[in-house]
C-alpha cells in the first residue's frame, strides 16, 4: 500500500528505474549482463501478479490448504486471523475475511449481499494486476441489499433477467479476485457468531449454479465445489512466501502467470508487450512451459543477481511512493498510483499483497522508525499517545496493527495483533486526561492499566500499518497529526 510523497520525485525515480530496455534480436547470444537486466525487469513486472497467482493457487487449487475452496466460491475465515499460519502480508485483525477466486472466461458470476445493519462490510473485486475494479459495501450501499452480475471482458452471452444496469459490471480480466470483510465490533465469541451469521447470507457463485439453486441466498459451504486446473509445476505447494523466491524459482512463477489465459494481459500496453518480447530471451513465453535446464549456470547466476537487485531497489526506493506525514508516519492511498509504475506494484507484491486499495475504501499509514528516526525494535519500549479530541477522522473504524519486518502478525502469548476504535468505544482501552496511550513492547507490562493498552512486539524489528476505514481528507492527504512512536527506554 503506497503513496505519492513527492510525485515529481516518484516520477523521476520510476523513469530512471523502469525505462524499458532496448529490444534485442532473438538470434543474438544472450549475455549474463543482458540476462541480469531482463530478470530484474521480470521481477518488477511480475512480483505482484506472482503473489496473486500464489494466493489463487492456495485458495482455489492447493489441496493441502484447508481453506482451499475451488473456483467461483468463497472461503470464509470464521475466526479472527492469527499470526500462524502465515496467510498473507499486512492483514487486519478487526474483520473476518472472505476470499474467492473467480473465473469469468466461461460465464458470469453473481454476488448477492443482504441488508446488513450495525456492521461494517465490504466486497471488493480485483484482477491479476491488483487493480481494484469494483467495490460494494456499507460505505457505498449501506445497508444493502445489493446484487451484482460480474462479466468477463470477452463474454457475449444472454443476460439473465432480474438485474438492472447498475447491477452489471464488467472486469478487465477473466480472473476476478473477491475480498470480503465484515467487521468484528467486539472480541467476544458472541460477536464472532453474529458475524458468522452475516457471512452465511452473502452469496457468491457462478451464474449457472445460482440459477440452478433457485436464485436464492446460498451459504458458501453449500456452493458446489469446482476444482481449479490452472498451470502448475511439481513442488509449488511448498512455496509459502512468494516474496522469498529467488533466481529460476521466481521465473517458474512468472512463466505460470504468462501461461494462464485467465490472467488477462494488457494487450494495449506497449511497455508490457515489449517487455514480454524480452522475457522470451530467458525462455519465458506464453504457450511454452519454462525449462530451467535451458539456462547455463552462468546465465542462471545472472538471473538470480538481477532478481535480487530488483528486490533491493524496490525496498530502498519504496519511500518515493509514500506521502510524508508527521512524526515519522508515511501515508499511502491509491492517489497517484499508475499500473505502469512497476516499482510501486512490485513493492506491494512483496510487502502488502493486493495493495493499494482505493482511498474511497480505506487508507493506511506506515511507520518503521521511532519519533527520533531510529528503527523500531523490541529491544526497546515505546508509547503512542492519542489525543481523544483529535482521533483519526473516519466514518467507519480505525485499527492499529503491528507486524514483523516482513509484514506478518507477530505470534504472541495473548494473540493480540492490533488495537482498534471499537475497543475504545466499548471502554476496553484505558484512557486518562483525554489521552489514549498505547504501550508497545516485547515484555508484558506489570501495570494493569498499561497491559490493557499493550500491543505486543517481537524481540527484533517490527513495523506499523495503521488502517483507516472511511478515511476523511486529513488521512488521505497526510495532514492528520498522527502521534509519533516514542521510545521510552
Amino acid at each position: 500500500m503506497l503513496m505519492k510523497t513527492t510525485l515529481i520525485h516518484a516520477a523521476l525515480f520510476a523513469a530512471v528505474l523502469l525505462t524499458p530496455l532496448a529490444a534485442t534480436s532473438a538470434d543474438e547470444k544472450l549475455t549474463p549482463a543482458e540476462a541480469k537486466e531482463i530478470a530484474k525487469e521480470a521481477f518488477l513486472w511480475g512480483m505482484h501478479p506472482v503473489a496473486i497467482y500464489h494466493l489463487r493457487f492456495n485458495f482455489a487449487q492447493n489441496e493441502l490448504n484447508p481453506r482451499a475452496a475451488g473456483i467461483n466460491r468463497l472461503s470464509w475465515f470464521r475466526e479472527p486471523m492469527k499470526a500462524l499460519p502465515r496467510v498473507a502480508t499486512t492483514p487486519n485483525a478487526t474483520t473476518l475475511y472472505g476470499v474467492g477466486m473467480f473465473d469469468l472466461s466461461e460465464e458470469p458470476a453473481v454476488i448477492i449481499v443482504p441488508e446488513i445493519e450495525d456492521h461494517y462490510w465490504s466486497v471488493q473485486l480485483h484482477d491479476n494486476y491488483a487493480r481494484w475494479w469494483h467495490m460494494i459495501g456499507s460505505q457505498f450501499n449501506a445497508p444493502g441489499p445489493v446484487r451484482r452480475l460480474l462479466i468477463g471482458p470477452n463474454w457475449s452471452g444472454k443476460l439473465p433477467d432480474g438485474f438492472v444496469g447498475a447491477d452489471i459490471v464488467q472486469s478487465q480480466s477473466d480472473f476476478a479476485g473477491v475480498l470480503a470483510r465484515v467487521a468484528l465490533t467486539d472480541d467476544t465469541e458472541e460477536e464472532v457468531r453474529n458475524v458468522n451469521a452475516i457471512q452465511d447470507r452473502i452469496t457468491a457463485m457462478s451464474l449457472s449454479q445460482w440459477i440452478a439453486a433457485g436464485r436464492k441466498e446460498v451459504r458458501a459451504e453449500d456452493v458446489p465445489l469446482t476444482k481449479a486446473d490452472y498451470p502448475t509445476y511439481p513442488g509449488m505447494e511448498k512455496v509459502r512466501e512468494p516474496g522469498k523466491l529467488t533466481g529460476v524459482d521466481f521465473l517458474r512463477w512468472v512463466s505460470l502467470v504468462l501461461n494462464d489465459p485467465s490472467f488477462t494481459k494488457q494487450t494495449d500496453s506497449h511497455r508490457e508487450v515489449t517487455a514480454f518480447a524480452r522475457f522470451e530471451r530467458l525462455g519465458l513465453k506464453a504457450g511454452t512451459p519454462f525449462d530451467p535446464a535451458g539456462l547455463t549456470p552462468e546465465i542462471a547466476a545472472a538471473v538470480e543477481a538481477g532478481i535480487e537487485e530488483g528486490k533491493k531497489e524496490v525496498l530502498e526506493g519504496m519511500t518515493a511512493n509514500f506521502t510524508e506525514g508527521q512524526n515519522g508516519w508515511k501515508f499511502d492511498t491509491d492517489l497517484g498510483y499508475k499500473d505502469t509504475n512497476w516499482q510501486w506494484r512490485a513493492w506491494s507484491g512483496l510487502q502488502a499483497v493486493l495493495a493499494p486499495v482505493p482511498s474511497r475504501s480505506h487508507t493506511a499509514a506506515n511507520c518503521w522508525d521511532d519519533s527520533d528516526g531510529r528503527p523500531l525494535s523490541g529491544e526497546h519500549r515505546y508509547t503512542i499517545t492519542f489525543d481523544l479530541n483529535n482521533m483519526p477522522p473516519v466514518t467507519e473504524f480505525w485499527e492499529m496493527p503491528l507486524y514483523d519486518t516482513e509484514g506478518y502478525f507477530y505470534d504472541n502469548p495473548i494473540d493480540r495483533y492490533s488495537l482498534n476504535s471499537f475497543m475504545l468505544e466499548r471502554g476496553k482501552l484505558h484512557t486518562e486526561d483525554d489521552k489514549l496511550v498505547i504501550y508497545v513492547q516485547h515484555d508484558e507490562p506489570t501495570d494493569p492499566k498499561q497491559r490493557q493498552n499493550w500491543l505486543p512486539a517481537p524481540k527484533d524489528g517490527f513495523r506499523f500499518t495503521a488502517r483507516f476505514y472511511g478515511a476523511a481528507t486529513p488521512l488521505i492527504d497526510a495532514s492528520y497529526d498522527m502521534p509519533g512512536v516514542v521510545r521510552v527506554d
